[in-house]
């Protein structure tokens, strides 16, 4: 697809914050002042799904010459997701091993701007979450080519590593991070909680073996492009959390979570407490995690690893974009509380 030209404006604003009532309006306003020097456009704003997640304003500029998509910062957590995803998009661009899919994957254009701000290619297709939403007689066939997607990206990038020799790296930054992100848990018994959060998850990944590689951290069927005829993967985006060398496993697992989450209408923490009691992964997300070509007992002894990891990622790459989750009474009760319970639970039942 060609790109437009470059802007010749994409500099940054102060984060100011509206009411919800008026929080449109101010969107549409500071994307037209955004690009006030790129010509005849149109842009259309990606809707706020929830207050926690406004550290990004996300818009797409329309042109004769093509689109994009440009996220603008909106405070310093905005700043560090758009500097992040910029350094990934980079990198991927650069890996000759993923030639075969460079079509899938958005392009940086023009120039970020003193607030971070960065523009990059639009992708085409409907995302996976529409698709299996339009389609409940057989919404598993919808989301095959996704989950296939991460068996071809693991084999062309991956290598087998010791998750000790990857710990720093792949949970204890998390967990620092996390930890950090949530006051509430840092005393009394909550934080005596997260201690028992971070000997489960030590216990589940002592001797577990994973796959290194190109991992996404964020790979769910909102962020993955289908066309619809052929039934295929055209895009996917939100490379903020991506790193070359994560843990690839919890990509597929975090999408088979959210599939369950968005056919169920049930949150990800009591999914992932479930599975972390019952002491199995669920039939139904095995045969998922399957078409990625993954056995979730494979290199591990506790059945814990990976449900546990790609948790953790999940709810660490959110307090990392905003620090409003940490503060959200909601989100904490429905995705953080029932794994830190069942995790204590476990402390407790210890010999």
């Amino acid at each position: 697809m060609k790109t437009p030209a470059k802007l010749s404006s994409l500099s940054g604003l102060l984060p100011l914050y509206f009411p919800r009532a008026l929080a449109g309006l101010d969107d549409r306003l500071r994307a037209h002042w955004l690009v006030r020097g790129a010509g005849p456009r149109d842009i259309t704003v990606v809707r706020r799904p929830s207050l926690p997640k406004a550290g990004l304003l996300v818009f797409e500029l329309r042109r004769d010459t093509g689109s994009l998509v440009v996220k603008h910062p909106r405070d310093e957590a905005g700043a560090a997701v758009t500097a992040r995803e910029r350094e990934v998009l980079q990198e991927l661009d650069a890996d000759s091993r993923l030639a075969p899919w460079r079509a899938l994957l958005p392009r940086v254009v023009g120039s970020p701007g003193p607030a971070g701000t960065v523009a990059q290619t639009t992708l085409p297709g409907v995302p996976a979450e529409r698709l299996v939403l339009d389609s409940p007689d057989d919404p598993y066939a919808v989301v095959a080519p996704a989950l296939r997607l991460l068996a071809d990206l693991r084999a062309a990038t991956g290598r087998r590593r010791e998750a000790a020799d990857r710990a720093s790296a792949w949970y204890e930054s998390q967990l620092a991070d996390l930890a950090a992100g949530m006051p509430r848990y840092r005393s009394g018994r909550r934080a005596a909680q997260f201690e028992a959060l971070r000997h489960r998850l030590g216990a589940a990944l002592d001797g577990a073996v994973l796959t290194e590689g190109w991992t996404h951290g964020d790979y769910h069927p909102g962020n993955v492009l289908l066309g619809r005829v052929p039934l295929q993967v055209t895009g996917v985006f939100d490379w903020g959390s991506g790193c070359a060398d994560g843990p690839c496993e919890v990509d597929a697992y975090t999408f088979v979570l959210a599939l369950r989450s968005t056919l169920t209408g049930r949150p990800l923490g009591g999914l992932v407490a479930e599975t972390l009691s019952a002491g199995r992964v669920p039939d139904a997300d095995r045969a998922l995690l399957a078409l990625a070509g993954l056995d979730p007992d494979h290199g591990v002894t506790d059945p814990a690893a990976i449900p546990l990891l790609s948790w953790l990622w999940h709810v660490t790459n959110n307090v990392r974009k905003s620090p409003r989750f940490g503060h959200s009474y909601g989100w904490l009760t429905h995705t953080v509380a029932p794994v830190l319970d069942e995790c204590a639970r476990w402390a407790g039942a210890r010999p």
